[in-house]
Parts: C-alpha cells; sequence; structure tokens
C-alpha cells in the first residue's frame, strides 16, 4: 500500500476509538467545560471531522493540501486527548475503566500515526512538488 493509502487507513482506523471516546466526553459535560452549549459543541464536532475526512479525500487524490490537514487535524486530536487525559489515564481509574483507556489509547495511537505518515508526505511533496 502507497503512503497515501497508509495515512488514510491510520486516519480512519481511529474513528471507533474517537466516536465512543467523544461519546462518553459529552456525557461527562464537555460543552460545558468549554463554555459550549451540547448542540454547538456536536456541531462544532461534525466540522472538524467532515474538515479532517475532506483531508483524507485530497491525501487521496494525492493534493498536498490533503496531508497538510491531515496532519494537523490528527496532531490536534493527539496532542489534545495526551495533555487532556493523559494524567488521568496514567494515574489509573480513568472515568468508567478499561474501555474509556482503550478509547484513549486507540485514538491517540491512530492520530498519532496518521499525524506522523501525513508529515512525511507532506515534506516528500514539499521535495518533489504535490
Amino acid at each position: 500500500m502507497s503512503r497515501e493509502g497508509w495515512t488514510i487507513a491510520a486516519s480512519l482506523a481511529g474513528l471507533p476509538f474517537i466516536v465512543p471516546h467523544v461519546v462518553e466526553d459529552f456525557g461527562e459535560g464537555i460543552g460545558q467545560r468549554v463554555g459550549l452549549a451540547t448542540p454547538a459543541a456536536a456541531f462544532l464536532l461534525g466540522l472538524y471531522l467532515a474538515g479532517q475526512m475532506l483531508g483524507l479525500v485530497w491525501v487521496g487524490r494525492g493534493r498536498r493540501a490533503g496531508r497538510v490537514v491531515t496532519f494537523w487535524a490528527s496532531a490536534i486530536w493527539t496532542v489534545v486527548a495526551v495533555v487532556d487525559h493523559g494524567p488521568a489515564v496514567l494515574a489509573g481509574g480513568f472515568r468508567s475503566g478499561a474501555l474509556s483507556v482503550i478509547w484513549v489509547v486507540g485514538l491517540v495511537a491512530s492520530q498519532a500515526t496518521a499525524a506522523v505518515l501525513a508529515w512525511r508526505g507532506w515534506r516528500a511533496s514539499a521535495a518533489h512538488g504535490p
């Protein structure tokens, strides 16, 4: 499989972890925590995911912009999850237990992988053209 294919696969592999994790976040009041009503936070999440998926379409078409969008979307997922949940996961007793930890670890692993692959593709495209 090509680097583009692996980038797309890594990003999409995160969805089974992202969706239940975000549902759990909403149950924990993430919208209110960041100063938004739940419907507004859900709408912004939808826009974010749509942007991430558009980036993957562009990656599949070989467009440099897709690599850039995918890098940033995946890097943001990774950094926010590690900063927000890392200490609680490492301390043990995170939310509903093992499943909550699996969702965060799967999210971080998949999105970090997608970010690295997108970064490598982005840098290679800069060196060799689009």
